[in-house]
């Protein structure tokens, strides 16, 4: 038994994205045209800008990426199309209720209907997946982001440059998320930073840190 699904937006947006940019005779897509001719090894170029590291509720962690594709039509013209989350897909889940079936004399599972969407991630984390990714990306601005998918709220984490928050990324997880690496003086700007632009609640007075109670007088001394 089959059942009926509605296409969303963006699955419905890349569709037409191929149906541009592939040549539906090779099913391949099309290559750049210089000087009428097609130049090899142009069809489709894939730069992340993205690379989230994702902690499930089961504790298990994967990587999934943002990017944009870039690929040319059936005239050669250049033509991009940002990509989400490649590396994972959704899968329908159905429910089912036991029956008994007059014509076999047993009892069966009968289809009721799609009970949910799941999330299959495909990428674990691992230090040599996070490497394969990091090759890939577009520049040096890629994005790091680390997300708890109880709490969904996710978190950059950033170093000097991009070489090294990637070597900081492949700490773990409670230590990026909690963002352990920064020193609490500078947590502390950032939160003043925060307040004074009105992105949290609370005073600037919140959240400056207690000063240190001045040091007892040594004995035998006059004040």
């Amino acid at each position: 038994m089959t059942w009926p699904r509605e296409k969303s937006g963006k699955e419905t947006a890349y569709e037409r994205f191929l149906d541009e940019t592939v040549n539906p005779k090779t099913a391949e897509f099309y290559p750049e045209i210089k000087d009428k001719r097609p130049v090899p090894k142009t069809g489709c170029l894939y730069y992340i800008t993205d690379i989230y590291r994702i902690r499930r509720a089961d504790g298990s962690e994967y990587l999934y990426t943002k990017g944009i594709a870039y690929v040319y039509n059936s005239l050669g013209d250049p033509v991009n199309h940002a990509i989400g989350k490649p590396e994972l897909w959704t899968k329908t889940n159905f429910s089912y209720k036991t029956e008994y079936d007059d014509k076999t004399k047993q009892m069966e599972k009968v289809l009721q209907g799609p009970s949910g969407l799941e999330e299959i991630y495909t990428m674990p984390f691992t230090k040599e997946n996070l490497k394969q990714l990091y090759d890939r990306r577009q520049n040096d601005l890629v994005n790091f982001v680390v997300k708890d998918e109880q709490t969904g709220k996710p978190f950059q984490v950033k170093d000097v440059n991009s070489l090294k928050t990637f070597e900081l990324f492949q700490k773990p997880f409670e230590y990026l998320y909690n963002a352990e690496y920064i020193p609490s003086e500078v947590k502390q700007e950032l939160r003043q930073a925060a307040v004074s632009e009105g992105l949290i609640g609370g005073t600037v007075s919140d959240y400056n840190q207690p000063s240190k109670s001045s040091a007892s007088p040594a004995k035998n001394t006059y004040q």
